[in-house]
């Protein structure tokens, strides 16, 4: 049977997509970033193993010829990823960094450098001498230019994966990244240049074109961006065709870097930087490129780098012993150099080591750059080989040594201090949408008590990673924390209100949004009863998770135009949660000079109430008769603008689902409407116990 080279092609790529994505996740299973299973599944279709094991199928699957179509492809990928690293770099990483990260960044490019070049007075004359025509000046600058090198998306991916991105530690570290991706990019092209030119004249030629090019794409092509992201904006009909023009540009940039000698992946590298970063405009282009790239093309380049990964050449004890010392002075220089400038900046020692174990890893990036140092010959297959061993050991040991060195608990919000604590009345607002942080602000303000006690909001915008994401934390493809909180934040501005924002990504919401209130010690959690946190009922999903499950005060906002002088009502019947109610209502009428209602319903009601007493001050006391407490508080509904109800099994609000009674309150009482829950630590709900007449544990009290 004749086998056409179509036919091997797709047989090719049927078998890379399976096993990249097989290996990728059981890398994930492992804990592990999926490129690091994505590098592995390619090597293990190289002559590392499949050539090993059988060299027939070897063979048959990668005959000679074959594998310059896969080479295409793979370079087509390749471009089409740096586009996207181009194009998720925030500039605000770079331009307002802090003195920490212009400090550490520097120091993690310019020590490993250093070393790697030193590194070549080793191995240049053991594992160069095979090919003279490799001038040592060019091998040192690219072995330096190689340790140089973290890998931001695997980085930033790790980070996503463990919910650190927003942490102190985390947000440096992808600082430092992002300023080692674009000087990286920068030293790499000139090595290139440098290792293609031929004499000082053609040298100086390359350099000349390569400063004309750079100005021609910041001055005629950003700016004709600019215009294409005027005219089309966010209108998604006229997507196609804007990703059509983008990409046109982005080929020819690329060709051009090629053409001038600094190769195409730094002209796709700049194309993506320099494009408008406004997400209405990002987000369809970069969600049709990354799909295709991602799922498809960069794991036919791993494919290819495991083809030419050749670790069979690692013959001799001599070798492994070499791979081993560039492994040590990749982790010596990357980690080294990053951990002791943190710590002279000031961090403690597990925050040091954090950072040097995060810039040390190195993944997809390290075989980019290693495949160009293949391909412009300034490499050797063997030197090959021992670098990406290096790639795949440092990679590999991020997550636990980074979990070693600094477990998950220690990266949490920073947290306010004990005296700060007491001095405000801090309330954690979750926002999922940009229109209702107004509204919050607003509510927030309400609460506000007496200058020795202010009220002081915290903003918190949590996102769930995508299953597509693999890039890590794609800037400029989402709104920013700018989009989210800026109309709470100006909302907050004009009504005096202290307020500071978080924000970051998050597997589990009702969890973080308890963890985030904790370390903040704050009082009071406020959210807003809306679709994209409640799901299907008005006090399910994510709102019934905090209620139940928060270890602080939960209220939830149903707001439907809440005057600035509102007539409130608590319906009580004693409550803790009802307490809770009558303290927030007592602040809101006290800071809106509005009246408080308090209405008590059925059997409470004939009750000598002691905690009636002393509950005046502005608190007109009213008693219901009425057998159903429900029933009782939607028929007064119309005298009054909020209703702040505590949840109660009393007023149908502690229902295994929060549901038919809960939901009756929330959607028939017309007015804007406060849900809360006090919160009671474990001692209150299961008391102390003493010893009966037969010495069995008998309950002291128990709360109704």
């Amino acid at each position: 049977m004749h086998v056409t080279t179509v036919l091997i092609l797709l047989l090719q790529l049927s078998v890379i997509l399976a096993l990249s994505r097989l290996m990728g996740n059981l890398a994930m299973r492992l804990h592990q970033p999926r490129v690091v299973g994505e590098m592995l599944a390619g090597i293990m279709l190289g002559p590392s193993l499949l050539g090993l094991v059988s060299p027939d199928a070897y063979e048959f699957l990668f005959p000679q010829g074959s594998v310059r179509l896969l080479n295409v492809l793979a370079q087509v990928g390749v471009i089409l990823f740096l586009f996207l690293i181009g194009l998720e770099l925030d500039p605000k990483l770079i331009r307002d960094r802090g003195h920490a990260a212009v400090v550490i960044s520097h120091a993690s490019i310019v020590v490993p450098f250093v070393l790697g070049a030193a590194l070549t007075l080793v191995l240049y004359p053991l594992v160069f001498n095979d090919a003279p025509q490799m001038r040592f000046t060019a091998v040192a600058l690219f072995m330096g230019a190689a340790m140089s090198i973290t890998a931001f998306p695997v980085l930033a991916r790790i980070l996503t994966e463990r919910d650190l991105q927003k942490t102190k530690v985390g947000a440096l570290a992808i600082t430092c990244a992002a300023v080692d991706d674009v000087t990286a990019w920068c030293m790499l092209a000139f090595v290139v240049a440098i290792g293609r030119a031929e004499g000082l004249g053609p040298g100086l030629v390359t350099a000349g074109l390569a400063g004309v090019y750079v100005l021609v794409m910041f001055f005629a092509v950003r700016p004709l961006l600019k215009r294409i992201q005027a005219v089309r904006g966010a209108d998604r009909q006229r997507a196609g065709g804007t990703l059509a023009v983008v990409l046109l540009l982005t080929l020819a940039s690329a060709a051009a870097t090629e053409y001038i000698g600094i190769h195409a992946l730094f002209g796709a590298f700049l194309m993506g930087a320099i494009m408008p970063k406004d997400p209405s405009f990002v987000r369809p282009i970069t969600e049709r490129v990354e799909d295709l790239t991602v799922t498809f093309l960069l794991p036919v380049f791993f494919a290819y780098a495991g083809l030419r990964t050749q670790i069979g050449l690692l013959d001799t004890p001599l070798l492994w012993a070499l791979t081993g010392l560039i492994i040590l002075v990749a982790c010596l220089g990357k980690f080294g150099g990053s951990a002791v400038a943190a710590w002279v900046c000031g961090f403690n020692w597990r925050e040091s080591a954090a950072v040097g174990v995060l810039m040390n890893t190195r993944g997809l990036m390290e075989l980019v750059i290693l495949t160009i140092g293949l391909q412009i010959g300034v490499i050797t297959d063997a030197v090959f080989a021992m670098m990406v061993l290096m790639a795949l050991a440092t990679t590999a040991m991020t997550t636990p040594v980074l979990h070693w060195v600094y477990p998950r608990r220690m990266f949490h919000t920073a947290a306010v201090d004990d005296a700060t604590a007491e001095a405000e009345f801090g309330v954690v607002v979750p926002v999922a949408r940009a229109e209702s942080g107004p509204g919050l602000a607003k509510a927030v303000a309400l609460l506000d008590g007496p200058k020795e006690k202010r009220v002081k909001l915290y903003g918190l915008h949590l996102v769930e990673p995508e299953a597509r994401e693999y890039l890590g934390l794609p800037i400029a493809a989402r709104q920013t924390a700018d989009d989210v909180f800026g109309p709470m934040l100006r909302e907050a501005a004009l009504l005096d209100l202290p307020a500071e924002s978080v924000t970051f990504r998050t597997r589990d919401l009702a969890s973080d949004i308890a963890r985030v209130a904790r370390a903040k010690r704050a009082d009071l959690i406020l959210m807003g009863a809306h679709q994209s946190l409640l799901g299907q009922a008005a006090l399910g999903g994510i709102v019934h998770r905090v209620l139940t499950g928060a270890d602080t005060d939960v209220a939830i906002l149903v707001d439907r135009a809440l005057p600035d002088t509102p007539r409130i009502l608590v319906p009580f019947q004693g409550s803790p949660h009802d307490r809770l109610a009558l303290d927030l209502a007592r602040r809101i009428g006290a800071k809106a000079g509005a009246g408080v209602t308090v209405m008590r319903v059925g059997n409470a009601a004939r009750k000598a109430s002691s905690d009636a007493d002393g509950e005046s001050d502005g608190v007109t006391q009213w008693i219901v008769e009425d057998s159903s407490p429900v029933d009782a508080v939607l028929r007064h509904a119309g005298r009054f603008d909020l209703a702040v109800i505590g949840v109660g099994e009393e007023w149908g609000l502690m229902s295994h689902l929060f549901g038919f009674r809960a939901e009756r309150v929330a959607r028939e009482w017309p007015g804007s409407l406060l849900v809360v829950r006090k919160h009671q630590p474990v001692a209150e709900l299961h008391p102390p116990t003493r010893a009966g007449p037969d010495h069995a544990e008998q309950p002291v009290a128990v709360h109704a």
